[in-house]
């Protein structure tokens, strides 16, 4: 294919090369590996507008091995990032049968094998209680290995914590709860933002252990004998609560709103079955998402090792 012409801002800086000698694929993946971008960032100007001058980059010594060698690294590279863009068109696509089943499967539209009879009709207040969390004042914080993890909303970024809680920035002891006055959460509480513009990032995580969670997060709380836990949290994460905040200045959930969201139950061996069916979804998106990660940290590795000439392919 011909490339097409194209039009560049005063933002863009434009780099020709000799073809016969250099590969364009080969310096693309040159400039982007660890040490040119490390020069990069510092030879930045951070002034009110941040730039970099065209000296810097044709300063920058680059290792070039003959053009047979650059087409062979350039391929190989091209490879991988062809497998990664395989492996986001797949994720994506079982993202999307992850919504597609959890629109079916939990309003009944669609039933499992053996299942019959109507759904029933709930406010969300009949089968559990909604409970905001406790002051954590500054002084407190900082604490680690002492117990009671208490969790901010911030905690619902932290690694391993995308649909369990388990890694807190803060615990703290029995003696310091009490102190606080904090209320401790029992293990299986489903957790999301009450506060703020983090309720409409709609993040619902469930809590793995029994533990305290600060005056931004909301606690709700389920009786298991009328709803499996994760029933309830699939039920939630289908629904917007960023549509229920008060038109005030600073979007907030109460609990009587809460309270009065309406969910749709069957019976409780209906809901595991539900639940199971969505679990195989959710790992088998997990397990491309680790793939990918794989992937790219393999990418990383050949782009230094074939981008400094530590491993030759020709």
């Amino acid at each position: 294919n011909v490339p097409l012409p194209a039009y560049i801002n005063q933002h863009i800086a434009l780099v020709r090369f000799d073809p016969a000698i250099v590969d364009e694929k080969y310096v693309a993946y040159f400039l982007s590996s660890e040490n040119p971008q490390r020069l990069f960032r510092a030879s930045t100007d951070s002034g009110a507008k941040a730039g970099m001058s065209l000296q810097t980059v044709q300063l920058m010594l680059t290792a070039l091995p003959p053009i047979a060698e650059q087409h062979a690294i350039a391929s190989a590279l091209s490879d991988v990032d062809a497998l990664l863009e395989g492996l986001t068109r797949l994720i994506a696509k079982k993202l999307d049968l992850k919504q597609a089943a959890m629109q079916q499967l939990l309003t009944g539209q669609t039933r499992l094998p053996g299942f019959t009879g109507e759904w029933e009709s709930k406010e969300a207040g009949r089968i559990g209680e909604f409970k905001g969390g406790s002051g954590f004042p500054q002084n407190s914080q900082g604490g680690h290995a002492e117990g009671i993890p208490f969790y901010k909303v911030s905690d619902m970024n932290n690694p391993g914590n995308e649909i369990f809680m388990s890694a807190a920035a803060n615990e703290i002891s029995n003696a310091t709860r009490k102190r606080l006055g904090a209320t401790l959460f029992a293990r299986g509480t489903i957790i999301f933002a009450k506060v703020g513009a983090a309720i409409f990032l709609e993040r619902k995580r469930i809590l793995s252990r029994a533990s305290c969670i600060d005056n931004n997060l909301v606690g709700f709380n389920v009786d298991t004998d009328l709803v499996d836990i994760r029933f309830a949290h699939y039920l939630l994460c289908h629904i917007s609560l960023g549509a229920l905040v008060s038109t005030t200045a600073l979007p907030s959930l109460s609990g009587s709103i809460l309270s009065r969201i309406v969910l749709s139950m069957p019976p409780l061996k209906e809901q595991a079955a539900i639940v199971e069916t969505l679990c195989h979804i959710d790992a088998e998106i997990d397990a491309l998402e680790a793939r990918r990660e794989k992937t790219v940290a393999l990418k990383l590795a050949m782009m230094q090792e074939l981008l400094t000439g530590r491993t030759r392919l020709v």
